[in-house]
């Protein structure tokens, strides 16, 4: 219980930097989220017009140069380079004009912006708004941005809990939340005001309780709880939709465990949202191509020879890390490196296949491996059909980026825990420590070079007198000067603690077999 008190402790300070480094209207789409919020707040309606966009928030994009042309360009786009001029001092250039607005520029509406989404994560951040409802925009925008803060810390604790169902009290379950949380792009969408990151937590309690159908049997608790979680998503956004096969498969799999006629009804399941894209039924929310639509004729196949390849070299660097509106990425040796551990998970993942086809031995492990495996490719799968109809609908791709894939992101990071760890020969304790806490370390590491690649992006690094400076602007008071520097160090001192106690806790030779010359004689 320490180790993990310890561990979301840097959680907090490791989200509030990344909040901090990360300007208004940086994360992805946030301006429109926020103009939904507001709309909702000052309107008292969910009914929302076609005109939406505040003049309050329009003068802020303009100024600081997220405005959106026709094309959905601004300053940023195509441009990684720009940067908005910053003053000599800790408030920016147009820090008052964008906070000193009238009450009646929130009301007054110049254009569209808002997200359209469902209502649920908005109404969720209404009393964090009405909070602050006298106060300017900045403090309004990072008062909403604490709810996605509170979901990211949320999301790790499932993830622990997800690693406690696998592997008990080990270090696996705490690095499977370490994975989770320092994954540099889910950093970076919690330091925005955005639904995806309520939708993930939602997405991965489902996921938990799935699992726990699948160790414990069925239970009118368990699907209770199942109901609720998909309905609180569907409330939240659209593709929560993609988890309802996945569940049913596995209820029904549960319901006629070790019977020929469950697997096959499950996997038929599975396979019905496929069908009924191919086949145009009439589902919700699917995009409807008729005789009118503009790219009618484009088939599956030649869609995946579009978008596959995107996939491969757009999609992959984009998952690890993608900012500055898709204009700055990791660095190319990080992304090197990442794929080549990518490579050796998916090697271990054979391997242990491989091991239990030998030994006719299925675990716990070994069906969990197989339910994040068919969760995450179904919902890959999904993803594709859903963007293939769209694209023959409307004409246009709404585009696949990475972090559309992180409601899978605790399967993904189980899967390449797994996959490391079968590297391992079972009875070398010490070896699979020291792997997985490398692997931590390694994950802590990547955090750190994304947040660097950030925040180089945006201010002026190389002096640290001119960096918090700047950092300082279109902040509120709280989050301004020498209060940077506090939440920074004790941000590397949590971090400090927490890689020392969990070396110190599970150190091998007190928990493991390892046998040394000591120990021999």
């Amino acid at each position: 219980m320490k180790l993990l008190i310890i561990l979301f402790s840097a959680l907090f300070f490791k989200s509030l930097i990344w909040w901090l480094v990360v300007p208004p209207w940086q994360a992805p789409d946030e301006q429109a989220h926020f103009v939904q919020l507001q709309w909702y707040a000052e309107k008292k309606t969910l009914q929302i017009a076609e005109l939406n966009l505040s003049r309050e928030v329009a003068l802020s994009e303009e100024l600081l140069g997220t405005k959106r042309d026709n094309f959905g360009n601004n300053k940023y786009t195509y441009h990684p380079d720009y940067k908005i001029a910053y003053a000599k001092n800790f408030n920016g250039i147009n820090e008052g004009l964008i906070n000193s607005q009238p009450l009646s520029a929130r009301t007054a509406y110049v254009g569209r912006e808002a997200a359209g989404y469902p209502p649920l994560y908005y109404q969720l951040a209404l009393p964090l708004y009405n909070l602050f409802y006298k106060n300017g925009l900045m403090d309004r925008l990072f008062a909403v941005r604490l709810l996605s803060l509170i979901s990211h810390l949320l999301l790790a604790f499932v993830a622990f809990l997800v690693g406690r169902e696998i592997w008990g009290k080990g270090l696996a379950a705490i690095a499977l939340a370490v994975m989770v949380a320092f994954q540099p792009m889910v950093s970076f969408l919690a330091a925005g005001f955005h639904p995806d990151n309520l939708l993930n937590l939602l997405y991965s309690l489902g996921i938990l309780v799935c699992l726990r159908i699948i160790k414990n049997g069925l239970k009118p608790s368990y699907l209770a709880v199942l109901a609720l979680v998909i309905f609180l998503g569907m409330e939240t956004k659209i593709l929560m939709v993609f988890f309802l096969p996945v569940a049913g498969a596995v209820i029904i799999f549960s319901r006629f465990r070790g019977k020929l006629a469950g697997g096959m009804l499950a996997a038929g399941l599975l396979l019905l949202p496929l069908a009924a894209f191919i086949l145009q039924w009439p589902i919700p929310y699917m995009p409807v191509v008729t005789a009118a639509s503009p790219l009618r004729s484009l088939g599956i196949t030649k869609y995946l020879r579009f978008r596959v390849p995107k996939m491969v070299f757009e999609m992959w660097p984009w998952y690890w890390g993608v900012f500055k509106w898709l204009g700055v990425t990791l660095p190319p040796l990080i992304m090197k490196i990442i794929t080549r551990v990518a490579a050796l998970a998916g090697l271990g993942i054979f391997i242990y296949f491989v091991k239990v086809i030998r030994s006719k031995k299925i675990s716990f492990e070994t069906r969990a491996l197989g339910f994040f495996l068919i969760s995450s490719v179904s919902y890959i799968l999904y993803l594709f059909f859903w963007d293939w109809r769209l694209m023959q609908s409307t004409g246009f791709s709404q585009g696949l980026q990475g972090r559309y894939l992180f409601s899978n992101i605790i399967p993904a990071m189980a899967v390449i825990l797994i996959g490391l760890k079968s590297l391992i020969p079972p009875r070398f304790i010490f070896a699979e420590n020291l792997l997985i806490y490398l692997l931590m370390f390694g994950m802590i590491a990547l955090n750190f070079i994304a947040l660097g690649t950030v925040a180089r992006s945006y201010y002026d690094l190389t002096g640290l007198k001119v960096f918090i400076t700047q950092l300082s602007q279109y902040h509120p008071g709280l989050l301004k000067a020498n209060n940077l520097i506090f939440f920074g160090v004790i941000y590397i001192l949590s971090l400090v603690w927490f890689l020392w106690y969990s070396a110190i806790k599970f150190y091998p030779f007190k928990n493991g077999k390892f046998l040394t010359d000591e120990s021999k004689n």
